[in-house]
């Protein structure tokens, strides 16, 4: 594998964990990070008091069934607002929705739960703390209008990285999949990506 050639991609929490991947040391061409989770406290207040505490009940539960190595204790990813679900944004589950029907499944042709324990380290995960050890080329793409991983905090963290650039895009968080902003996102990301690798033969 040529490590020069190679970019890491992705999106929400997994693009923080392509930051993270980079401010560890990992040998990267570069990194694509798409309205990436970048601050656990950031998150933590952008999902609300009130839905933290529909979810607190549900997270010591599936710890207490972690800490017997009992099956977890599984929440909806998505849902309305109100809802004891990770994601309640007014925009989470019509953005869902539009997505699956995009896609032409359905939402019961896959899970979309996670267990309960992981909400209790989202707090505490920051892939901002590693940016200014991130030494490769790096786009950061913001959503101005994202409720769940806010764009100030986004764009501090493009504005640590050394080789770090941001572009911003009027849009919530689930936006960048569909249209009218899904071509021009990933334009851009083509763009940056041969920039750095070129062309394939």
């Amino acid at each position: 594998m040529d490590r020069d050639r190679v970019i890491a991609w992705g999106t929400s929490f997994s693009g923080g964990h392509v930051l993270t991947l980079a401010g560890t040391g990992e040998r990267l061409a570069g990194v694509v990070a798409q309205v990436p989770h970048v601050s656990g406290p950031a998150a933590v207040r952008a999902t609300g008091l009130a839905a933290a505490r529909r979810l607190a009940p549900a997270v010591l539960d599936d710890l207490w069934r972690w800490m017997r190595q009992r099956e977890p204790r599984y929440v909806p990813l998505v849902g309305r607002p109100g809802d004891t679900a990770v994601m309640t944004s007014p925009d989470a589950d019509p953005a869902v929705d539009r997505l699956v029907a995009d896609s032409g499944v359905r939402r019961t042709d896959f899970r979309d739960d996670v267990a309960a324990r992981i909400l209790a380290r989202i707090g505490f995960y920051s892939p901002i703390r590693r940016a200014r050890r991130i030494t490769c080329p790096t786009l950061v793409q913001i959503a101005t209008g994202d409720a769940i991983t806010p764009a100030a905090t986004a764009r501090r963290a493009a504005e640590r990285i050394p080789r770090g650039r941001y572009l911003e895009y009027p849009c919530e968080h689930f936006d960048p999949y569909v249209d009218p902003h899904f071509e021009k996102i990933v334009a851009d990301q083509l763009e940056f990506c041969l920039s750095l690798t070129g062309p394939t033969a």
